[in-house]
This record gives structure tokens, sequence and C-alpha cells, in this order.
């Protein structure tokens, strides 16, 4: 007879393995008991972190306020992401540059603004579908992105406004959505005090052996200083290596090298640019992939995602240093060498990997923990008893996967339409396959059916296909066929009433500097 699930250990710490302590001990309480084990050897990142939206609702259910834990991480606002120089300079020869804000997509009640464009048209149709007809009609009045056309949270990017009022003042809040900068060291330290405070066990070791029992299911993890840790379910969170779930295992590494080319990374602090702090993450193509820049309250977390095989470290490194000039701090960089990909399987037996030792994007859309959240609410609704249903185990994998392609391509698509070839690592990302679901996809984008799929996993609404889309110059064929038989005027009001929208809030919000100065208080003073 089934019994209840009582002990789960966990190889690995880091943002991974606290989150996942954290999440999980939230969830179970004391009914479950939860043991990590991490090693000393293995240092940690620490140079800046970026995030998405969700993780607002997840730190929400960890019960962790805002005031507690960003003073003591390091941490920013994040609004936007604003993408330099990836397609080939415009015809003024004025650079290529574009801002993916975060949406915020109205929620029943719908706000008064958006009630008569919804009730003439209905909620199936989106604003992007005017712009679109607007643009491909070259009416001079709409913006050139739908990112700056459909939102005020561009330009309030661009002044470097945080992306609500003070605590305690009059000002109006717009009610956007917004996501974190941090420094990752930090965090995981945060997550680390909040486990073992509610109980959870914390083992400084290294694990020597993995011992499975006669069905192929992990018995027990051993470690250098004896200990024997048994458990009934086992969490991998030790990263590109795999410790369980591959090295023990032998479960299969699906590569996705061919599709997305950038395969290393080089993590380095540096110093603020001065202008401001600013409340989005900066990707800057370069000549062999992309520069970060990740504004933190002290300092900025830097690094350069590029491929191996059009660069060598050395070379890398120096084109970073050379980007950042002076404010790159005289330490050590962080030589990372990335694994894109995900397993075959991400639960296998009695094991779940969860985030870098099961699966792998690039950071250009800062999945990275966006996945690992989306991985620990999966394992809560697919927690087995001590039968391990296969059917649990199969469902939770096939939706894994699925999430993990639907990102690669989102992924995938900011490199496919880009039109610089000025260097041999350009020439081999417009060279490189683009996977058939995404080619499906851009047929479709292209004549605007751009419907979201329920079955996936959706970080993204599809406003943000619109802002990438638009931000690329994508080749937009037509908007859809409804749309043109339709009048433009509740449209308009909208762009005219986000038009508003930018003034007011561009007055009102404050500058995100001066809200993190009186957030972060006396627990630190800005370098």
């Amino acid at each position: 007879m089934a019994r209840p699930i009582r002990k789960i250990v966990i190889v690995g710490g880091g943002t991974a393995g606290w989150l996942s302590a954290a999440y999980l001990n939230r969830a179970f309480g004391e009914k479950v008991g939860i043991t990590l084990v991490e090693s000393a050897r293995i240092g940690r990142i620490g140079v800046g972190e970026a995030t998405v939206p969700t993780l607002r609702t997840t730190f929400a259910f960890l019960g962790m306020k805002e005031e507690d834990w960003m003073p003591r991480c390091n941490a920013a606002f994040k609004s936007a992401v604003r993408f330099n120089d990836w397609r080939k300079p415009r015809p003024d020869g004025s650079r290529h540059t574009y801002f993916h804000p975060f949406f915020t997509v109205p929620e029943p009640p719908v706000p008064s603004y958006e009630q008569p464009f919804h009730k003439r048209f209905g909620r199936g149709v989106s604003l992007a579908h005017f712009w679109l007809k607007q643009r491909l009609a070259g009416d001079p009045r709409v913006r050139a992105t739908f990112g700056d056309a459909g939102m005020a949270l561009q330009r309030l990017c661009e002044l470097n406004k945080a992306p609500k009022p003070l605590p305690g003042t009059d000002a109006p809040d717009p009610g956007y959505r917004y996501a974190y900068h941090f420094d990752a060291a930090l965090i995981a330290e945060y997550l680390r005090d909040l486990a073992t405070g509610r109980g959870v066990r914390h083992l400084v070791a290294d694990v020597k052996a993995v011992a499975l029992d006669p069905r192929g299911h992990i018995e027990k993890v051993v470690t250098d200083t004896g200990a024997e840790l048994h458990a009934d379910l086992f969490l991998d969170c030790s990263g590109f290596r795999g410790l369980l779930i591959n090295e023990a295992l032998h479960e299969p590494f699906v590569s996705e090298r061919d599709t997305l080319l950038c395969d290393s990374a080089i993590a380095l602090p540096a110093d603020h640019p001065g202008g401001g702090l600013r409340p989005y993450t900066t990707a800057n193509a370069r000549g062999d992939g992309w520069i970060w820049e990740i504004p933190l309250y002290h300092r900025e977390g830097t690094g350069y995602v590029y491929s191996s095989r059009t660069t060598t470290p050395e070379k890398a490194e120096q084109e970073l240093r050379d980007f950042l000039g002076p404010r790159a701090h005289d330490v050590p960089a962080n030589h990372i060498r990335m694994r894109v990909g995900h397993n075959r399987r991400s639960w296998v037996n009695n094991c779940v990997a969860v985030g870098l030792s099961s699966c792998f994007v690039e950071p250009l859309e800062s999945t990275t923990i966006a996945l690992i959240e989306y991985q620990l609410a999966l394992l809560v609704l697919h927690f087995p008893d001590s039968d391990l249903d296969e059917r649990r185990v199969t469902r939770y994998n096939e939706l894994m996967t699925s999430a993990f392609e639907d990102l690669r391509d989102f992924i995938v698509m900011h490199y496919c339409l880009t039109d610089r070839d000025d260097t041999e690592f350009w020439r081999a990302v417009r060279e490189a396959p683009v996977p058939d679901s995404l080619a499906q996809k851009l047929t479709e984008y292209a004549q605007s059916v751009i419907i979201p799929d329920g079955s996936q996993l959706r970080l993204f609404e599809t406003r943000s296909l619109w802002a990438i889309l638009s931000g690329m110059e994508f080749g937009f064929t037509k908007a859809p066929p409804s749309v043109e038989l339709m009048n433009d005027d509740a449209a308009w009001e909208m762009f005219e009433h986000i038009d508003k929208e930018r003034d007011i809030y561009a007055a009102a919000l404050p500058d995100h500097l001066a809200y993190l100065k009186a957030l972060h208080g006396a627990h630190g003073t800005r370098a």
C-alpha cells in the first residue's frame, strides 16, 4: 500500500536548491522532512540575476516582503529588456534598439478606458491588430514598435522611473507588472536562512557516491563526511553537472547547440555607468554574441554570452572589458560553459532535476529562475506518494518538455529575425536551422495569427510576441481581415489614452534610484 512521501533530499544549493527547499517547505510544512546538501567548494556567480514578473507571485507565496529581502540582496526593479544592435543600423545611420516591456494586460473588470474598445470589438481583438493595420497602411501617427505604442512603460524606462509610487504618497499607481534584478549569491543566502529557519536541514559536504536500489531508484547519497542520506524523493539541483539525473541515472541530455549557438558566458561585476539607475536589463548584441547589463542597487552585473565556435574565452573576456572600459573591476572574470538543451526526462524514478540540471536556454529573456518556479509548481501539483505513479511522472515530463520547447522557440525568434551578417557569428546565426515548431509559428505570425496556446507555459503573453516581432522589424504581410472591416475610432481612443498615461506617470512616478534609496534606507550605502 502506498504511503506518503516523508523525506526529500536536495543535492545542490544556489538559487535552484534553496528556492526548491523554501518552496516545498512552504507547501508541505513539517509533514515532509527536507535536507539540502551542498558543497563548500562550488562557488556562486553572484554577479547579477534578472527575472520575470512570475517571481513576485512565488516570493509572495514564500511570505517574502520587498522591504525585507530587497535591501539584503542588493535588489532593484526590472520593467523591461532593452535590445541594442540586434539588427543593422537604420537607414538614417542610427543604431537599432527596441524595448520588450512587461505588459500589463487588463483583467476583468476592464479599466474604463478599455471598455469602449472591447464593447465595440469584443475581447478577442487586440490593440496590436489595429497597430499593425495602421503600420501597414503607413499611418505616420502610429509608433514604430508595438512595445512603445501599446503601453506607456517604455517611456518610463527611458526616464529611469520606478514601476510604482513610493509607499505613503498619493501618487497614482499604474499597477504595472515588474520583476527584479538582484545578486544571485545573496538571494540564495536569503532563501537559505528562510528555509532553515522553517525547519529545513542544511548539510555542507560533497556528495561522493550515489547508491541505487535494484529497481534503479536512488536509495541514498553518501557524502565525504560519511553521512548517508536516505529519502523517498531526491531533487538534483547540482547545475550543469547533473550529478544525480545524468551521472547516476544516466538520463540522456538533448542538446540544442545547433539552434542556439551561444554556449559560453563570462560574468563580471562593474560600476554603474552614471546617468541614473536603469529599471531594465540591457542586451547589447556584439560580434560573437551579446553582453548583458543588469543594474543592481550598489553596482551592475555584466556578462558576455557568446559562441565558443567563433571566438575564444580570452578574446571574449577582452571584448567584455573593452565594452565596460573603466567601469570593470580589476577582478578575475567568471568563465562559464553552458549546457544548452534539456534532459530527455527531468523526472526519472524518484529523482527530479530542477534548474540547470534539468534544462537551460540562454539568459536572453531571464527565464532561468522562471523555469525553476514552473518546475516546483508542477512538482507540487504532481507530487507522488511512495508508489511514484508513472502517470504523474509522465505528465510532468511532457509538460516540462513542452515548456522548454516553447521558450526555446521564443529565444531563437530573437536571433532568426536578424539581418546582421558582419561577423562569422551572425552569419552562422542566419544559417542556423529554425525549429519546425517556430517556423510554423512565424508563418502564422506573418499574417497576424498570434494566438496563445493554452497547453504551453506562457511566461510572456502575446503582447510580448508583438513587441519582439515589431522590434525586430518582422515582415508582417497583413492585419486580420476582421480588423480591416472595423472602424478605428476606439483603437485611436486607446492610443490617445496611452499617450496621456505617458505624461501622467512620467510626472507622478518616482525616480528608480530615489525609490530604492528610500527602500534600502539604513540597510546600506550605495557605492
